[in-house]
């Protein structure tokens, strides 16, 4: 009966457990950068958590498609914004649910990428903290998780092939 009562016990604590992890907030989802830019998914990925434009500024003229214009690299400067993968390989913090680290951002206005990581700041904030060398010498943007209407999507152009 003893047995019983603790293989009841331990499952009951492991159901409490998983459905606590279920409720935790989370870095996936769509997040609107400041000012009312761009609109970011982050999602998981191969090498952790990476974030994709999938909406651009409401600001910009209807069929107007900003191109990756500041790339180091000559060749991709003809790349749209839309579907540009600008963070990647961001890994969870150990211990946290929260913080996520060692990845890299890409600034598509100014065409540098840096080393990033990043912080849920309760459930609808999301600051995401580019950097050189160490985290000391960088700057700190905070994302909004977007609610609402998904007024400014766009649709990447479809590759040729």
């Amino acid at each position: 009966m003893r047995i019983i009562s603790g293989l009841l016990l331990a499952a009951s604590i492991s159901g409490l457990a998983g459905a606590a992890l279920a409720d935790a907030p989370s870095a996936v989802g769509f997040w609107v950068t400041p000012e009312g830019g761009s609109v970011v998914q982050m999602m998981p990925c191969d090498s952790g958590l990476c974030g994709a434009i999938v909406g651009l500024r409401t600001t910009r003229k209807p069929g107007d498609l900003p191109y990756d214009q500041h790339n180091p690299d000559k060749s991709k400067r003809d790349q749209p914004l839309c579907g540009l993968v600008m963070a990647g390989s961001l890994k969870p913090v150990k211990g946290s649910t929260t913080k996520w680290e060692d990845g890299w951002v890409y600034d598509p206005d100014g065409g540098s990428t840096y080393k990033a990581e990043m912080k849920l700041d309760g459930p609808d904030k999301l600051d995401l903290r580019g950097y050189l060398g160490i985290s000391l010498f960088g700057r700190t943007m905070s994302w909004v998780r977007e609610t609402g209407e998904n007024k400014n999507r766009c649709t990447p152009p479809a590759k040729a092939g």
